[in-house]
C-alpha cells in the first residue's frame, strides 16, 4: 500500500480534538495504518520549521518527505492526484489529511495492522473504501446533515459484512480515502473537474463518481475519525487516544 499524506500549517482555521495536533495525528496515523512494507510519501505543504524539525525525527523508516508551497487545499490535493502516475500498477493508494486519528488493536504490530486489513477488505467489495463514519449521514438535512439523509436522519444503503467488520456503502467522504490506482486514473478527470479550485469540492466529486457506478464503502462503526468535534465518528471516546 502507498500512502500520500498531506500534512500543512496552512490549514483551515478549525477546532480540534485537544490530542489531536498535527503531531499527534500523525504519530497516531503511523502506529495505526501502515505495515512496515508500505510506503509513506509525506507532502509536507508550506509547513514551519516547528513542523518540519518534528518530521524528520519522526519519519518511518518507509516514509519519504516531500516539502512543497502549493498554496491552497486544492492545489495540495491535485499534487497528491498528480503523483498517482509515478506509482507502481494495481497498488492501493491511501490519500490522507492531517486531522484524522485511527484506532488502535490488540493484535498489531509492525506486519499487521488490522486498519490496514480492513482497507484491503473493503477494496474487494467497494471501488473507494474510508475507515471514517462521518456523522453527517445521522443528521437530517435541517440539522446540517448530508443533504441526500432522510428527514428523519437515515442514509438508504447496502450493509456488508467481510472477515473483520460490517459496513455499508455511502454517497460520499472526505478527501481521506483508499482506492486503487487504475480506479484513479480512470476517474482522475472527475476530481480534477470538482477539485479545480483553492477549496476541493469533494461531496460533488463522490456523488458524479456514484452516478458513473463507483462505491464507497465505510466501516460501521467507524475505525477512524475527523478531529473536529462537531464530527467525530459516533460510539467511540476519540478524545482519549
Amino acid at each position: 500500500m502507498k500512502f500520500l499524506y498531506r500534512i500543512s500549517n496552512n490549514s483551515y482555521n478549525k477546532s480540534k480534538l485537544k490530542n489531536a495536533s498535527k503531531e499527534a495525528c500523525f504519530i497516531n496515523f503511523s502506529q495505526n495504518l501502515p505495515l512496515s512494507t508500505d510506503t509513506i510519501y509525506i507532502i509536507a505543504d508550506n509547513i514551519n520549521a516547528e513542523i518540519r524539525g518534528f518530521l524528520k525525527e519522526n519519519i518511518p523508516t518507509n516514509g519519504h518527505l516531500i516539502e512543497v508551497n502549493t498554496g491552497s487545499n486544492g492545489a495540495s490535493f491535485r499534487l497528491q492526484l498528480s503523483l498517482v502516475d509515478q506509482i507502481p500498477d494495481n497498488e492501493i493508494i491511501f490519500f490522507h489529511e492531517d486531522d484524522y486519528l485511527y484506532k488502535s488493536h490488540a493484535l498489531d504490530n509492525d506486519n499487521f495492522k488490522l486498519n490496514n486489513l480492513l482497507i484491503q477488505e473493503g477494496l474487494e467489495r467497494a471501488d473507494y473504501v474510508s475507515l471514517y463514519d462521518h456523522p453527517d449521514k445521522y443528521l437530517p438535512p435541517k440539522n446540517g446533515g448530508n443533504p441526500l439523509i432522510s428527514a428523519e436522519g437515515v442514509e438508504y444503503t447496502g450493509i456488508f459484512l467481510t472477515q473483520h467488520s460490517h459496513w455499508k456503502y455511502s454517497n460520499s467522504t472526505t478527501l481521506t480515502f483508499a482506492a486503487r490506482k487504475k480506479t484513479l486514473l480512470q476517474d482522475k478527470s472527475v476530481w480534477l473537474k470538482h477539485c479545480s479550485g483553492s477549496h476541493p469540492n469533494d461531496f460533488q466529486a463522490f456523488l458524479e463518481l456514484g452516478k458513473i457506478g463507483r462505491r464507497l464503502a465505510i466501516t460501521i462503526p467507524g475505525n477512524a475519525s475527523n478531529a473536529e468535534p462537531p464530527w467525530l465518528s459516533p460510539l467511540y471516546d476519540w478524545g482519549k487516544i
